[in-house]
């Protein structure tokens, strides 16, 4: 009788520890698998006219910084969001609203080499 919960003892643990061992392992492989900033090498500048469209991703919890994805023909460049460009694009960008309709009123040239105000509506 004795052996018999010991056997059930043993097989319990066994299966607890099974569990676990899948349990933290799971865990483990999510947080290795993470997503990282998208921009490694940023430019300050590019030529507002090569400029086909853009895109402003905020800090989030897997990337710490700002990242400003520029859409040239045929490549894309990552623009640094401290230079003058890079400001000039987050401020008509929330100028705007975050409105990805009106997106394209941020390149277009004004006579001081930058991008118009955003008319108010």
């Amino acid at each position: 009788m004795a052996f018999r919960t010991l056997q059930t003892s043993v097989w319990l643990l066994l299966l607890i520890s099974v569990c676990l061992h899948f349990m933290t392992s799971n865990r483990t492989a999510a947080m290795i698998i993470r997503e990282k900033c998208e921009c490694v090498e940023e430019t300050g500048s590019v030529q507002w006219r090569k400029i086909t469209d853009f895109t402003i991703i905020q800090k989030d919890p897997l990337c710490n910084k700002v990242q400003i994805i520029l859409q040239l023909s045929g490549k894309q460049v990552c623009l640094n969001p401290d230079s003058n460009q890079g400001k000039k694009l987050q401020k008509c960008w929330k100028g705007i609203k975050f409105n990805t309709q009106r997106k394209k009123s941020c390149l277009k040239l004004n006579k001081k080499n930058g991008p118009k105000k955003p008319k108010r509506l």
